[in-house]
């Protein structure tokens, strides 16, 4: 008789590589949260800030506790919630990946996790470029320039950075072993004596 192995369903979230593909990406808004680590960056890379000094949100949304400088409350409330939408959009984003493809080949997978963190830094620079356009008290053209502005330039620091969540997107579960039968033994095939050994006694010789 032929035996079905019952495999147990896996969501597309319980995945390990969506948690990793969330913790690199949140590990990089942490890491832009440093004052350390920013003023090292704008040190080394001086060209970064262009984009900035024409009104464009600079690199990737930052993680802060407190607000950095002159900066106010809001504007700190305002990127850190501009990093939880691009931790999100960039989890959601893999989540659909591996839903469509579960059994992706590896270069898929790192595709995917490249994508999903330029889909999260385009999705938080619409955020950051619409609290901008906020801040200079823009006209509705100003609103939709800058909203398209902080999207493309978010859009190019996923691009740049999207082979670390795209390497993370690498992780697959541990392999688990063909045959799981954890059946009684009684409800194996082959084995259908159930009745005990002694339910019989034995026949005693009835001659005179």
């Amino acid at each position: 008789m032929r035996q079905l192995t019952r495999q147990p369903m896996r969501l597309p979230g319980a995945e390990p590589a969506v948690a990793a593909v969330a913790g690199v990406c949140l590990l990089l808004v942490l890491l832009l949260g440093l004052t350390p680590a920013l003023t090292a960056l704008t040190a080394h890379e001086g060209m970064t800030l262009v984009p900035s000094a024409l009104g464009a949100p600079f690199a990737l949304p930052s993680l802060r506790a407190v607000p950095l400088g002159s900066t106010g409350w809001p504007q700190l409330l305002c990127e850190d919630f501009a990093a939880a939408v691009l931790v999100a959009a960039a989890v959601l984003r893999m989540r659909r990946h591996l839903r469509r493809r579960p059994e992706a080949t590896r270069p898929r997978r790192l595709l995917a996790g490249w994508t999903a963190l330029i889909t999260g830094a385009a999705t938080a620079g619409v955020w950051r470029g619409l609290v901008t356009a906020r801040m200079v008290e823009a006209g509705p053209a100003g609103w939709l320039l800058y909203g398209a502005a902080g999207a493309a330039f978010g859009a190019v620091w996923g691009l740049g950075l999207g082979w670390l969540p795209g390497l993370a997107a690498l992780v697959r579960h541990p392999a688990r072993p063909a045959n799981t039968d954890a059946s009684p033994p009684s409800a194996r095939p082959g084995n259908t004596d159930a009745s005990p050994l002694l339910a019989r006694p034995a026949l005693e010789d009835e001659r005179p």
